[in-house]
């Protein structure tokens, strides 16, 4: 009996550590990473970019984005600076 209340315990606390977060934004990553982070700048988020992969010497044109962090979830407008984190990738090499 001990054992199956602890599994459903176990369970329990699974579903609410990988439950989405009620009203987090959903941000458009289509398009080159020039795109995306212009789109960004023009909603009024301040951006940081995450080089991840690849040569941060390419033009944004040729990178694409990974994920988007607001780790505040702050929304543009407010008192605080609505910083958003930016992942992007670029090509490793020229082809």
């Amino acid at each position: 009996m001990r054992h199956t209340w602890l599994t459903a315990v176990g369970a329990g606390c699974a579903v609410l550590v990988f439950a989405p977060t009620a009203g987090a934004d959903v941000y458009d990553t289509s398009g080159s990473a020039s795109d995306v982070i212009n789109n960004l700048q023009a909603q009024g988020y301040l951006v940081n970019i995450n080089w991840t992969n690849g040569f941060d010497t390419k033009p944004l044109e040729l990178c694409w984005v990974t994920g988007i962090n607001n780790p505040g979830n702050i929304k543009p407008g407010g008192p605080t600076a609505a910083t958003v984190y930016v992942n992007v990738q670029c090509p490793n090499h020229d082809d």
